[in-house]
């Protein structure tokens, strides 16, 4: 199969886990663990999309949604235009932060003034288009890569930065020590045209490990109060 542009369906997933196996021998005990992960259709493209991912920053996803659902029933419909005219009051109550805020006024603007032409960018080449969004304020390496990932369908983004992937690659390949940047990229050669799908299996890989940990310290947690209960009874 020749290599798509974009991770479009279950068959491009299957061939980028086979390659991946192929490729590297390290992906096996991962694939165990993880098992096939789910083919997930794209996520919507656009200014509320890309906006949707500046809010989620540094957040757990149910606090994300509960906060952008907010800014959605402030600013409706959802428009650079009605975002701009949005105090900023208001959007503090959503539960925004002010940095947040200026970031997305920043992409707001840049929309309305064309210097930033989201629907350009999806007929652009990777490095071409991740230029042009972190060419705006308010858009940093990785908010370009997961828009790219998770609405674009990209098959090979690869968010050297992620400090959560670099500490989940450091776990699922047994690392002495936590990958920087540039060695990042370097791990990373073997794996191209479908580094977005090895990114997003180390993500499950540690999502796995830790969800563990923490069923683990929930029963240790019951059988200390079970214990604890039973010792007063006597």
């Amino acid at each position: 199969m020749p290599k798509p542009h974009r991770i479009a369906s279950a068959d491009h997933l299957d061939a980028a886990l086979e390659a991946l196996l192929a490729a590297d021998a390290r992906f096996h005990p991962v694939l165990q663990r993880t098992g096939r992960p789910p083919y997930k259709p794209r996520r919507k493209h656009g200014f509320e999309a890309l906006v949707d991912i500046v809010v989620s920053q540094q957040l757990s996803i149910a606090a994300a949604d509960t906060i952008f659902g907010r800014v959605k029933e402030k600013v409706a419909p959802f428009t650079p235009e009605n975002l701009l005219a949005t105090e900023a009051e208001v959007l503090r109550a959503c539960g925004l932060s002010a940095p947040k805020q200026k970031h997305m006024k920043s992409i707001a603007t840049a929309i309305l003034d064309g210097s930033l032409d989201l629907k350009r960018i999806r007929s652009m080449h990777d490095d071409e288009a991740r230029a042009h969004l972190t060419a705006v304020k308010g858009i940093g390496p990785w908010t370009a890569d997961i828009y790219l990932m998770s609405s674009l369908g990209r098959a090979d983004i690869w968010p050297v930065a992620d400090v959560g992937l670099q500490a989940a690659i450091t776990r699922a390949l047994k690392l002495k020590k936590r990958p920087n940047e540039k060695q990042m990229e370097k791990l990373s050669k073997a794996w191209k045209p479908w580094r977005t799908v090895a990114a997003r299996l180390f993500w499950i890989h540690e999502d796995g490990i830790r969800k563990e940990k923490r069923d683990a310290e929930a029963r240790a947690k019951a059988e200390r109060a079970a214990k604890l209960k039973k010792k007063k009874k006597t």
